[in-house]
């Protein structure tokens, strides 16, 4: 395989880099708070639909499923956040219906009794993950350092499928979106607008699980949530401005580690 062609499969990052990057400063320049709030997500969409190819039949494997995961989040979050900005009383009931979007789709989207009841522990699992990711990922730096250490342990821990491909778009997506700053003017609420990547992350992370669910992939899955939810509260302990960057930088990697270590 000459050069061009192995880097084929990570322009998805590239793609996903510019559409975030696009999106962002066209709702900065029209003031557009609520197509802000999605840029990442309208970047990691753009980026997995460049890996994949647009879909033009129903999905068969789970990882063709995430670009239409991603699809109806960019759709949804901005929806849920008008109401959610005139009526604060509903932000939390549409961070969870956005929440039980992702476990639905990411349990094969039940749609009987019986099969929602055996989809039961993969629906609770990836939407409250996708929930921790949403209400950690508030800072500006969150959404590039939990994407960083989901990268990271799939690098460790190498895999087939393209997990580290979709990955990669993700991180991509979140740095480029969190480089530029937000418009003037009422925004998406925070546990939204982070809501996009957070479903992205946890979905990615959720594959390798699925489909083999050693010790090493729960530690791939656990390292964007150990991130925001254990390195930046013990890193906000030692320095109020830098330690929870910094914190979740850490312990992201070592989650990281743990996977290799694992594998």
């Amino acid at each position: 395989m000459d050069l061009p062609e192995s880097l084929m499969p990570h322009l998805g990052a590239v793609v996903g880099l510019l559409a975030a990057v696009a999106a962002a400063l066209a709702a900065r320049h029209l003031r557009r708070g609520l197509l802000f709030g999605v840029s990442a997500g309208i970047g990691v969409l753009a980026g997995w639909w460049f890996t994949f190819g647009l879909l033009t039949a129903t999905p068969r494997q789970l990882p063709e499923r995430l670009p239409l995961l991603m699809l109806v989040l960019v759709m949804l979050v901005p929806a849920l956040g008008a109401l959610a900005t005139r009526w604060r009383v509903l932000a939390l009931p549409a961070v969870a219906a956005c929440a039980l979007w992702v476990g639905w789709w990411m349990s094969g989207a039940p749609t009987v009794a019986a099969d929602l009841q055996r989809a039961a522990p993969v629906l609770i699992g990836t939407a409250a993950a996708t929930t921790l990711l949403a209400f950690g990922g508030t800072p500006r730096w969150a959404a590039p350092v939990a994407a960083a250490s989901l990268v990271a342990s799939l690098a460790f821990v190498p895999a087939p499928g393209p997990q580290l491909v979709l990955a990669t778009a993700a991180l991509a997506a979140a740095a480029a979106a969190a480089m530029v700053p937000p418009p003037r003017g009422s925004t998406l609420p925070p546990p939204l607008a982070a809501l996009p990547l957070a479903g992205a992350l946890t979905a990615v992370a959720a594959l390798p699980v699925m489909a083999r669910g050693t010790p090493a992939d729960w530690a791939i899955a656990a390292a964007p949530i150990a991130a925001l939810w254990v390195g930046a509260p013990l890193g906000g302990r030692v320095a109020t401005r830098l330690g929870p960057p910094l914190g979740a930088v850490l312990a992201g990697g070592a989650a990281a580690a743990l996977a290799g270590a694992l594998s």
